[in-house]
């Protein structure tokens, strides 16, 4: 019958420190074996604890209960609920700025209509300014072109050239005439001649 031996216990080092007394020969002191990286008496250090983690990216305290699953819930409702409500604030405040501009935009296009019109009324007042000047018919005031007052002058200058002039036809005046009082006592003796025809005197024989 084999017997097997049991490994012997691993020993620690011992040391005697020099100059000891005599009655101290016999203690022996016991050193920690050399860290991993050499350094005497120090052991491995110790790992720390990890943090506490968290779910669904909802911190906790330590200290505090926990929430739960309806209190998880519940908080990213919330969450849902607040991002929400300021994307529809942000989509309000858009429509507002854009309203306004559109209003600003349709004044601006208003004025402009109104300055052109304003434009046009004086233009036409002009011409018909500058044709009565030039002695020209009225009529023909809106043909003259030009955005001055001194090009419509000029404008009307040419038109006036382009008209023929004729003089004026002096009106008849009844009073001047060589026949017209020979002609008239004519006429009277004619008369009286003929009323003696046809009514003779009662006195002739």
């Amino acid at each position: 019958m084999t017997t097997t031996k049991a490994p012997a216990a691993m020993a620690w080092p011992l040391t005697h420190s020099p100059g000891t007394p005599a009655r101290f020969a016999r203690l022996r002191f016991v050193t920690d074996p050399a860290a991993p990286d050499g350094t005497p008496g120090t052991g491995t250090p110790a790992t720390p604890a990890p943090a506490p983690s968290t779910d669904d990216g909802v911190p906790s305290d330590s200290g505090d209960e926990p929430l739960g699953e309806p209190g998880k819930k519940a908080l990213v409702a919330e969450r849902e609920a607040r991002a929400k409500a300021e994307a529809d604030l942000a989509q309000l405040r858009k429509e507002i700025e854009d309203s306004k501009k559109s209003a600003e935009q349709r004044a601006a296009d208003d004025l402009a209509q109104a300055q052109r019109d304003a434009a046009a009324a004086d233009l036409r007042a002009l011409r018909y300014e500058v044709a009565a000047a030039k002695g020209l018919d009225l009529q023909l005031a809106p043909r003259l072109t030009g955005a001055t007052k001194a090009e419509l002058e000029a404008d009307a200058e040419a038109l006036k050239a382009l008209i023929p002039t004729t003089a004026p036809t002096p009106k008849p005046d009844p009073s001047q005439g060589g026949g017209g009082g020979a002609d008239k006592a004519t006429s009277v003796a004619a008369g009286r001649s003929l009323f003696a025809e046809r009514h003779p005197s009662k006195s002739k024989t």
